[in-house]
């Protein structure tokens, strides 16, 4: 590299190496970036304000940094993340791709932990608004999405075409036919879909089954009735726990209790001791329970 800087502690001219580090410098005024320059011929380094480097030294630093990301470099991601890691991550491309969006594409868990142990933005958008979850989802990466998600990623967030991450894969599964060549892609399609299912849809408990039915799929269905006012809806089999099958099953009904009354000691009634008057919610006549 041919670039030449002045030395902080100089005023000879000296040849720079190379920029090995990248940092954002807060000061009580301003904010600016800085790059940590080595020298030929001395073991010196400096920290040196961005507009102080020759324009060569940076784009030479930066290319390397988009290289690696593009190709999933992890020995060369760390290394530039423990000189310049905040900065970077936080760095953006002309499409507005941050090196976390390229790490999904490529898939690789180690650069993409790397990239958000260094508080890599989990949502950032592309100027498609492509979320670094969407790119994971696309290329069909399930561990890459499952870090996301687990990182906080939010899987609702939509794209310029008002896709969601979901969307997405359902996109991809209706334009992939169901054959024998493609059921490998179509089965990881399935399992993205219901991984991001999990994050997209909030837990809602349950009343009870109303009833069941089998589709045209051969797949079983209940019908639920749900606690926060939420309409009735049909869920799979698979997406219901255990023991409200059972319950289902042996004919056990679900109600919401209204209020509780307790006899109190001493009263006359002694025959009704150990139970409770139980009023219930949809006005069902009241129940004596065991206390």
């Amino acid at each position: 590299m041919d670039a030449l800087s002045s030395s902080p502690n100089s005023n000879l001219a000296v040849e720079v190496n190379a920029a090995e580090g990248l940092r954002i410098r807060c000061e009580p005024s301003s904010i600016r970036l800085e790059y940590l320059l080595s020298f030929v011929d001395t073991d010196d380094h400096f920290w040196v304000p961005a507009d102080l480097v020759a324009e060569d030294v940076k784009r030479n630093y930066e290319s390397k940094w988009w290289q690696a990301c593009r190709q999933g470099n992890i020995a060369v991601i760390e290394e530039m993340l423990r000189g310049g890691g905040q900065a970077l991550v936080a760095a953006r491309d002309a499409d507005n791709r941050s090196g976390l969006h390229y790490a999904c594409g490529v898939g690789n868990e180690e650069c993409v932990r790397a990239m958000l142990s260094y508080g890599a933005e989990v949502d950032a958008l592309d100027k498609d608004s492509f979320t670094p979850l969407h790119i994971a989802a696309g290329y069909l990466h399930e561990k890459i999405v499952e870090v996301l998600v687990q990182s906080g990623a939010n899987p609702e967030l939509e794209d310029n075409t008002g896709r969601s991450p979901l969307d997405l894969i359902e996109t991809l599964k209706q334009n992939t036919p169901a054959t024998t060549v493609t059921y490998a892609r179509r089965s990881i399609m399935e399992s993205l879909a219901q991984t991001l299912e999990r994050f997209v849809f909030e837990e809602v408990p349950p009343c009870s089954i109303k009833q069941s039915r089998v589709t045209e799929d051969n797949v079983k269905e209940y019908l639920v009735e749900w606690l926060d006012d939420c309409p009735d809806s049909w869920v799979l089999e698979e997406d219901i726990a255990v023991d409200l099958l059972q319950d289902y099953a042996e004919g056990i009904e679900y109600a919401q209790l209204r209020d509780v009354f307790v006899v109190p000691p001493g009263s006359s009634a002694s025959m009704e001791q150990n139970k409770r008057l139980i009023t219930w919610v949809d006005e069902a006549p009241p129940s004596w329970e065991l206390s």
